[in-house]
């Protein structure tokens, strides 16, 4: 009999390049099987974003979309607690968001 693998975030950061790469920040996506669902914030505080389907396409006033984006409450000190945060929960956050994922 087969274990079933266990589900995990995956990150990736990418930096701005170019000539005025200066002005723009350092972008911290948050993956499920290689697919995009969410962001870290670049700076202390590090707040997580989630995108998240919506129960009812009018829900914020937008029927052209139909993911919005979410914030968690939880704030963290470091990117790292973040990802942790993010790992240690991901039952309860796959059970309660429907996530969206963009390619």
């Amino acid at each position: 009999m087969k274990a079933k693998k266990q589900k995990k975030f995956t990150f990736k950061t990418t930096k701005p390049t170019g000539r005025y790469s200066s002005f723009f920040s350092i972008h911290h996506y948050i993956k499920i099987r290689k697919k995009e669902c969410g962001k870290i914030d670049d700076k202390s505080p590090y707040r997580i974003r989630l995108m998240v389907i919506k129960k009812d396409i009018n829900e914020d006033g937008n029927p052209n979309c139909k993911w919005k984006w979410i914030a968690i409450k939880k704030e963290s000190k470091t990117l790292q607690e973040a990802k942790d945060f993010l790992n240690n929960n991901i039952d309860k956050i796959v059970a309660n968001y429907e996530l969206h994922f963009s390619d």
